[in-house]
């Protein structure tokens, strides 16, 4: 038998770590290392106040164990007159107790779960909203290093372009006016590329406010590849391990709980207890029990109707999430779909244009085409380029943001096999 376990064990190990294999192998390489995302994921507020609150749930879960009904401890003293006699000292002591019926215990035990089972998911779905935050910014800033550097291209280009003008101005090989169609291009172009350099210093700044960890991090300049299987595969990927919707169903169940729970209060529990009694100066010495029962009013029935009535209210919200990730995963995958093909046409279209530039940059230093015409073809095939690598981040975004989603993702927890 405990050979048996042994590879049952290690057979689902292994397909853990070849699942695990094969989405690192799809998730682009321009993304930071996972280990410095897991950091920062950490380290994150939003993650930490999560963490926080599956602390209170732990605790909330034991006092609902321990129960509502402490000791109750009563101490008396008194002096008891009696006319032509003595005066007598007089004290006595109580403890008293209401204790949970059986069926409440259990109740009150699930709840505690539940409410732990929640939490946990809720720190799940921190992680996964932060990781979506930190892919948005982390892009932002590629694409602003990408465009600041073809900025810069663009610039340096302008700039041999101009004392390549000047020269063949001096040599009567080019009128004046090229050399002040040269000057002025480059300085259009100076001024776009520092407009560049500072959202670059604005999207590295954000980046580095919100995740310290990964301000020094780099990105490689790869191209979009989709991941295997089709979009049906993905949806159901990222509907079976979101977060948000089991953190929404164990809410439900928990209300569910609670409501069950005020059923049971209908029956009050009962409060027994235990006195001693000293009078007379000892003449007389009592010794009694209580019993104690609560007579259950309209607030029980209200209570477990709120409750009932917050738990349906659950169950549509859980359809709700249900229905709007759905679309979202939709969305991701033809994103990542059309960005693919969108990026490859831009591409082929970039290099063409680029070709064309180039041609029209010897023709003009053979003197066939004037300046105005290269720096046009310049300028266009810079926009060309700008267009082919933005959409190139983008989709290399769409197919992180389809993997994150899919939990295929930096998000590999260890107690995953638990949300199933």
């Amino acid at each position: 038998m405990r050979n048996w376990q042994s590879g049952l064990l290690a057979t689902a190990l292994w397909l853990l770590a070849t699942v695990s294999a094969d989405a690192a192998d799809l998730a682009p390489a321009d993304l930071p290392p996972a280990d410095a995302v897991e950091r920062a994921l950490d380290a994150h507020p939003q993650v930490r106040a999560a963490q926080a609150r599956l602390a209170a749930a732990r605790a909330e879960d034991l006092r609902l164990q321990a129960g509502e009904h402490p000791l109750g401890l009563s101490l008396s003293s008194q002096r008891r007159n009696i006319n032509g006699g003595p005066d007598y000292q007089e004290w006595g002591v109580g403890i008293e107790r209401a204790w949970r019926l059986p069926g409440k215990v259990g109740l009150d035990q699930a709840i505690g779960s539940k409410g732990i089972a929640e939490a946990q998911e809720r720190v799940g779905d921190a992680r996964h909203e932060t990781a979506r935050q930190l892919l948005g910014l982390w892009y932002a800033r590629l694409q602003a290093k990408v465009e600041t550097q073809l900025w810069q291209r663009q610039v340096e280009f302008l700039r041999e372009q101009k004392r390549t003008t000047e020269i063949r101005v001096k040599s009567g090989d080019a009128a004046r006016l090229d050399s002040l169609q040269a000057e002025s291009a480059l300085a259009q172009v100076e001024a776009e590329a520092r407009r560049a350099e500072a959202r670059a210093e604005v999207a590295q700044a954000e980046l580095a406010a919100q995740f310290p960890e990964l301000s020094s991090a780099a990105g490689d300049s790869v191209e979009p590849t989709m991941p295997g299987e089709g979009e049906a595969d993905w949806i159901a990927r990222s509907l079976m391990h979101n977060h948000e919707i089991l953190s929404v169903q164990r809410a439900q169940e928990r209300l569910d709980l609670q409501a069950q729970r005020a059923d049971a209060d209908r029956v009050p529990d009962p409060r027994l207890g235990l006195h001693y009694s000293r009078e007379l100066g000892g003449l007389e010495n009592i010794v009694g029990v209580s019993l104690n029962i609560e007579i259950p009013g309209a607030s029980q029935r209200a209570k477990s109707a709120m409750y009932r009535s917050e738990a349906a209210a659950m169950a549509e919200d859980v359809a709700a999430v249900r229905r709007r990730l759905q679309a979202e995963a939709a969305g991701n995958w033809q994103r990542a779909l059309a960005g693919v093909d969108s990026y490859r046409r831009l591409k082929a279209a970039a290099e063409s244009v680029e070709r064309h530039a180039d041609l029209t940059r010897r023709a003009y230093d053979l003197g066939e085409l004037n300046l105005y015409e290269v720096l046009q073809a310049r300028r266009t095939a810079l926009d060309a380029r700008l267009a082919a690598e933005q959409e190139r981040l983008a989709a290399n975004r769409a197919i992180a943001r389809l993997l994150l989603d899919a939990h295929s993702l930096w998000l590999a927890e260890p107690d995953e096999d638990e949300h199933h």
